[in-house]
């Protein structure tokens, strides 16, 4: 009765406090295994005018709650601005925000708050807005009360079709003796002469700083971060059949942690650089078109100490480079072929010679496909893809490691999309995982390499059997089996499997844009191992049988609510449940 009362005041009473307000706003509520758990939450922004006095605002609210020991996480943030309207350009008033945190799982160590009060301007001209603001500020954590004060400053230009962009958000507070602060600067240049050439260049630099108790005897630890970052995306039409993409970003960061260590102050800093691009060129020619391109990414890491004691994590170059291609043939109207490859090779080192991380790793996959429509209404594809990779440490230390991972796939997919009759998907695939060690002794001894194997099946329908009915009906089923393998005779000695069905039926009725279905759900899962290459027995299975309700009235409310009976060996029967709720009210 408890838990039925609490999931009805997580409904109404949010409900009821946004209803009160003058705009837009909505609700959410998620929950999953409602007999324990809860997750919910809601958001609301509003809007009113009154004469020359405008009021805005924002409220936020994510929460959870461990029912068996009443432990409640919840975090909310509100804002609101009252500001009067001078001339068409400048606008001033009050603005006030208040975050709030509370961790209940962690028994209130790392419980927050912090509101504001202060005077907010806002200047608009020629597509730029300036804002100003700053005023009162106070920030409570580990029970310890700073009052202190806040400033802050914002410029941004909005409008679309213009050449030069610039963005500036500046934030600082003074808490006692700790000083918080934001800053956040970048520009963008949008270069657009003609159909055929484009390019976007944007460049940007943020720091920010924290310093924040650590302890209720009001001990601090400070991070500073510094970053950054270089952008450009460039698109070249050399002629109407052949052109280029070029996309390119680099950064680079300074992260900075000063700390007590051993009842002394010191510090770890990590800087990071980041260089990404991708070039391809694409084609065009007759029946044919595609691409032919070359990525490469590139990460640098380096990590130091004031105190040579200090744990850090180890440095690494992390370098990748891909080949990507792809091929397609229009064969008819109703035929066309298609072919992405990629080629990758990775390069992973780690100066400290005591560090055996090292390694290259090889990566192939192949994916060819075939599309053909058997009419107007339904359409058939046939692909398949191999993926093959190749994982080698360059030290012996753990070179025993070494190994492929050969993955192949056959898949077929069928729709028919016939409106107001039949929505009709169809997926099937089979597939087969080799992870083959590369050094093994002889078949089955001290064998390490696997084999995974499997089939799905999957059927989505949408049935229109009359002008306001219909039915959603789903069924899934998979079968998988595991072993050992010797990749060289090819052969498996198999382990264990295991197979899954999916049932769910949901008859509905609809009347414009709201609609309600509702109907059984069904699910087994069995799990076996092989005594021998023919004998089995279980070792586990769960049935699952329950309902499923959900319902829709336009953009204004979507519910589902799910509940099962569940068995499963080795565990007490139980009931399970999940629900999601949104609405959405404009007034």
């Amino acid at each position: 009765m408890k838990i039925k009362r609490f999931i009805l005041l997580t409904i109404l009473l949010p409900a009821l406090q946004y209803a009160a307000l003058p705009v837009a706003d909505t609700l959410t509520l998620y929950a999953e295994q409602l007999n324990h758990y809860f997750m919910f939450g809601g958001a609301n922004r509003f809007r009113a005018e009154f004469g020359k006095v405008q009021f805005t605002g924002r409220i936020r609210n994510a929460s959870s709650v461990y029912s068996e020991t009443s432990r409640l996480k919840t975090q909310s943030d509100i804002s609101l601005d009252g500001l009067y309207l001078f001339s068409p350009q400048w606008r001033a008033g009050l603005s006030g925000k208040y975050f709030l945190f509370r961790d209940g799982q962690t028994y209130h160590a790392y419980d927050y708050d912090q509101n504001r009060l202060g005077l907010k301007g806002e200047y608009r001209k020629q597509g730029y807005r300036l804002t100003l603001e700053s005023g009162y500020a106070r920030e409570t954590r580990l029970g310890i009360r700073d009052p202190g004060w806040y400033g802050g400053m914002e410029l941004s230009r909005n409008m679309a079709g213009l050449f030069f962009y610039p963005e500036l958000n500046w934030d600082y507070s003074r808490m006692g003796q700790r000083e918080n602060y934001t800053f956040d600067n970048r520009v963008r240049f949008c270069m657009r002469n003609t159909e055929a050439f484009r390019n976007d260049l944007s460049a940007g630099f943020s720091a920010y700083n924290r310093e924040y108790y650590v302890n209720r005897n009001a001990d601090t630890e400070e991070r500073i971060n510094l970053t950054a970052y270089l952008e450009n995306d460039l698109h070249y039409r050399f002629s109407k059949n052949l052109a280029l993409d070029y996309r390119m970003h680099f950064s680079g960061s300074s992260d900075g942690l000063s700390f007590n260590y051993d009842q002394e102050k010191q510090s770890r800093t990590r800087e990071l650089l980041g260089f990404e691009n991708d070039i391809r060129l694409r084609g065009r020619y007759g029946a044919f078109k595609g691409y032919l391109g070359f990525s490469n990414d590139y990460k640098q890491s380096r990590t130091r100490a004031d105190n040579p004691a200090i744990s850090l994590p180890a440095d690494y170059i992390f370098d990748k480079k891909n080949i990507l291609t792809r091929i397609s043939w229009q064969l008819s109207e109703k035929d066309s072929l298609s072919v992405n490859y990629l080629g990758s090779l990775l390069y992973y080192d780690t100066p400290d010679t005591n560090n055996y991380d090292d390694r290259d790793e090889l990566t192939y996959s192949l994916t060819p496909a075939w599309h053909h429509r058997l009419d107007e209404h339904s359409s058939l594809t046939l692909s398949g893809n191999m993926f093959l990779h190749h994982y080698v440490y360059l030290f012996h230390q753990r070179s025993a490691q070494n190994h492929w991972n050969r993955v192949f796939a056959l898949k077929s997919e069928i729709n028919t999309q016939i409106p107001e009759r039949i929505h009709w998907n169809a997926k099937q695939e089979i597939y087969a995982n080799y992870f083959v060690y590369d050094h093994e002794d002889s078949a089955f001894v001290h064998v390490q390499s696997m084999v995974f194997r499997g089939i799905s099946l999957q059927q989505n329908l949408r049935w229109f059997t009359g002008g306001r009915t219909f039915i959603n009906a789903y069924v899934f089923f998979r079968l998988e089996d595991n072993g050992l393998l010797d990749w060289e005779r090819f052969i498996q000695e198999r382990s264990d499997g295991k197979y899954t069905l999916k049932i769910e039926l949901m008859p509905g009725y609809r009347v414009r844009r709201s609609s309600l279905s509702l109907g059984p759900v069904f699910s087994y899962r069995q799990d076996f191992r092989y005594l021998d290459m023919t004998n089995r027995i279980e070792s586990y299975h769960s049935r699952r049988i329950g309902g499923r309700i959900s319902l829709q009235i336009g953009n204004f409310l979507v519910f589902s609510y799910r509940l099962e009976h569940i068995r499963q060996s080795a565990a007490a029967d139980r009931y399970n449940q999940s629900g999601n709720l949104r609405f959405n009210w404009i007034f």
